[in-house]
This record gives structure tokens, C-alpha cells and sequence, in this order.
């Protein structure tokens, strides 16, 4: 008799159209993907100043034995992948590399990325110094690559 009661309460609100709706907050998912295009880091943002200023490098940020939580691959062997060519087809420390880079970008704000920021002294204290030596073409690059 109980639910026979509860069921005919539950259809008479659903006539009557009331309804509860519950408030699920703010979202709270993970932020959206930069998607850096990557062909320009291919043809330019690499060579220019990732491999320029040696991030890779050993002792600085190379993968196996290098400083941080930020590592580089070496791809001194590897061929560059095709500017065209889908990221998951690139040779896979290429994909790595360009996805710890992704991973310290910002799309919002290019000159506020960790990997910019750092290196030319304006962000946390970079161990060895600011070693990138010039700041107005370092800015300009990311600017062009993350706000095109």
C-alpha cells in the first residue's frame, strides 16, 4: 500500500510539473587543451630556441640526467617530423618532447608560458641564470606561435 501511495504522489507532482532541480556548481574539469599549432614548433619554436639555448641539453633539461621536473628528449639523431604531419606520427621523442613543452605553455597569455618566463628571469629563479640571451625575439616567437 506504501508504494502504491508513494507512486501516486510522485505522478500527481510530475502533472503538476513540479520538478527539483539541483545546483551542480561550477565546472570543475580539467582546463581546456592549448592545441599549440605544431607545425610552427616544428619549423621554428624547436630549432629557434628549445635547441638555440640547449634545453635539452645534459645537466640542464635532458631527459635521463638533467634538472626538474621539466624534461627534454634529445633529438640531435632524429630526424624533424613533416611541419604537416599529425603529432601522433612523429618520431616519439619528438611527440614527447613537444608535449612537456604543451604541458608549460600558456595559449591565454604566451609571454606568461613557464618555459619563457623561466629561462629570461622573469618567473621563478631559473638554477643556472637566464639563459636566454634575447628576450625580444624569444617573446616575439611565442607570440607568434601561441596568438597567431
Amino acid at each position: 500500500m506504501r508504494l502504491a501511495f508513494r507512486l501516486a504522489v510522485v505522478g500527481a507532482l510530475a502533472t503538476l510539473g513540479v520538478s527539483c532541480t539541483i545546483d551542480l556548481g561550477p565546472d570543475t574539469g580539467p582546463p581546456m587543451q592549448c592545441n599549440a599549432p605544431p607545425d610552427f614548433f616544428v619549423s621554428n619554436v624547436w630549432p629557434q630556441y628549445f635547441e638555440t639555448y640547449g634545453c635539452g641539453m645534459s645537466l640542464c633539461h635532458d631527459a635521463s640526467s638533467g634538472k626538474g621536473y621539466f624534461r627534454l628528449q634529445n633529438v640531435a639523431g632524429i630526424a624533424a617530423p613533416l611541419a604537416t604531419a599529425p603529432v601522433s606520427t612523429w618520431p616519439m621523442a619528438w611527440q614527447n618532447n613537444f608535449k612537456a613543452i604543451e604541458r608549460n605553455i600558456s595559449c591565454a597569455n604566451a609571454l606568461s608560458s613557464n618555459v619563457l618566463i623561466v629561462p629570461t628571469g622573469r618567473g621563478q629563479k631559473h638554477p643556472p641564470g637566464n639563459t636566454v640571451t634575447d628576450i625580444p625575439s624569444a617573446d616575439a616567437l611565442f607570440q607568434e606561435w601561441l596568438n597567431p
